[in-house]
């Protein structure tokens, strides 16, 4: 299996995994449990997601940095980069929610949404890149 077939398959994979939690995953969340239910899913579920990009990530981003192109090299960096933010920065999510910290936990959960979206355009744009 070439190289850029693998990358297109984790860039694949890495997609798939936003789009199903943010498509799939969190709107049932919403509309089928309770507050605190839900609460105590996502705390499980997020450190899972961020924690399974960064892994796909990382495979991506060692074939990346032997290729030619430094666009794609960084491209894969900032990817893992913000899949690395997102994972580290849930434990500050879930503190800031427990302790009432509402500015904090307003801006700690608008870096993961952030970190999401970028991850998820970088992913796209990657995948678009190598089957060109």
């Amino acid at each position: 299996m070439s190289s850029q077939t693998v990358l297109i398959i984790l860039n694949l994979l890495i997609s798939g995994v936003i789009f199903s939690h943010l498509a799939l995953t969190t709107p049932v969340i919403f509309k089928t449990l309770e507050e605190d239910d839900a609460s105590r899913f996502l705390r499980a579920i997020f450190p899972r997601y961020y924690l399974l990009i960064f892994i796909l990530s990382l495979p991506a981003l060692s074939i990346l940095y032997f290729q030619d192109s430094v666009l794609s090299w960084w491209l894969g960096f900032n990817l893992s980069l913000h899949a690395f933010v997102g994972l580290i920065g849930i434990p500050i999510t879930n503190a800031a929610k427990d302790r009432g910290w509402d500015r904090v936990f307003s801006f700690s959960h608008g870096v993961s949404v952030y970190c999401t979206i970028i991850i998820f355009a970088l992913s796209i744009i990657q995948f678009f890149l190598l089957i060109d």
